[in-house]
């Protein structure tokens, strides 16, 4: 007597085969989908990260802003706060300002007051920090990449007759006079605005 085996069958191992088929597609689908989603999420997280980060900075450095004029590698006494729109130099900014150094700090020690700017150039922020306040000849300033893909920039004062303008000082007798008010506009190259604004 021959015993049988029992298998599959030529059609039971191709409805096997399909049905894995459908399955292992509709898992890539499901996981490229996730990848996507993580890829979106993550560019998201980094992109306003870098603007909260950038406008913190700026937020940080004009709350410490004080009324100290500094001198150029010239020597000629240059404003407390400076705003501009055209860029000269090479390290010239935007918007630039005296801030206050931390005097008897226990843990930092004596730190002098220096100046910082921030410019706007080819679609990205920079901070500019300069090593001493007053400028000395061939002295560089470090240069630090705040935010990118940005692409509009903009700063505005606020006047002593409540009117908003690109630029600072009103004139030659408030070089030791800081704005009342501090406006920053920022449209990022994938559409989003943002606005802030400061008061002294």
């Amino acid at each position: 007597m021959i015993k049988q085996t029992k298998g599959f069958t030529l059609i039971e191992l191709m409805v096997a085969i399909i049905i894995f088929a459908i399955i292992s597609v509709i898992s890539y689908r499901a996981i490229a989908s996730l990848v996507t989603t993580k890829q979106v999420l993550t560019k998201a997280e980094n992109k306003w990260g870098g603007i909260a980060r950038a406008i913190n900075q700026i937020s940080t450095n004009w709350s410490k802003a004080i009324p100290l004029a500094y001198r150029d590698e010239n020597g000629v006494l240059m404003p407390a706060v400076m705003g501009k729109n055209k860029l000269i130099s090479n390290f010239d900014a935007q918007l630039e300002l005296t801030t206050s150094g931390m005097i008897g700090d226990e843990e930092y020690g004596t730190v002098s007051p220096r100046r910082i700017g921030f410019r706007f150039l080819n679609g990205t922020l920079y901070m500019v920090t300069w090593p001493f306040l007053n400028r000395v000849p061939f002295s560089q300033a470090q240069v630090e990449v705040l935010l990118e893909n940005v692409d509009t920039f903009t700063v505005n004062f606020l006047y002593p007759d409540k009117k908003w303008r690109d630029s600072w000082p009103s004139d030659i007798n408030s070089f030791t006079t800081l704005p009342p008010g501090l406006e920053i506009y920022i449209k990022m190259k994938s559409g989003e605005e943002i606005t802030r604004r400061w008061a002294l």
